[in-house]
């Protein structure tokens, strides 16, 4: 995926939102995973993050946006959620700022939507600013734990699809 991938990858969920709702288009899980990946924050690669226990994720890589309450729990059975929702700064400067808020998706019952919007926006955001190229100044603050988000979003997503 180049730099300009995860803006197209958000373009594409933006695009099939009501297919990949009806359930007509699978998620593409796994090039959510690639624009996780090609950001290169995260120590180990996107998949793998679906079976780490919480409480180690939290000890060992966790930037603490996250509620992450069940220790012995993967975080593929995380709810809580983080929405990246806005960037600002200059890349000139090195001074990059995004912008996050908790997005709750289970509020009695799951909402797919919800979970949805949080991939496509974020990546979005996200996107915006990784075309600039300056992968070193993103990588330096972009949120892990959002990018967590993004991997048990769009994998819960899948799931629900799926059922």
């Amino acid at each position: 995926m180049d730099q300009f991938g995860i803006s197209d990858l958000a373009d594409w969920l933006e695009a099939h939102s009501t297919a990949l709702l009806e359930k007509k288009e699978a998620m593409p899980v796994d090039r959510v995973f690639a624009a996780v990946d090609q950001l290169s924050v995260l120590q180990q690669p996107a998949a793998h993050y679906l079976s780490v226990r919480q409480g180690q994720y939290f000890q060992n890589e966790s930037d603490h946006k996250l509620n992450l309450l069940a220790d012995d729990q993967p975080l593929s059975a995380l709810e809580d959620r983080i929405m990246v929702n806005h960037v600002d700064g200059s890349i000139t400067e090195d001074t990059l700022n995004f912008t996050y808020n908790h997005e709750p998706v289970f509020d009695g019952t799951y909402s797919p939507k919800k979970d949805l919007n949080i991939v496509k926006f974020g990546l979005e955001v996200v996107g915006a600013a990784a075309s600039t190229g300056d992968d070193d100044t993103l990588a330096d603050v972009l949120s892990h734990d959002a990018l967590v988000t993004f991997i048990v979003a769009a994998q819960a997503f899948a799931d629900w699809q799926k059922a």
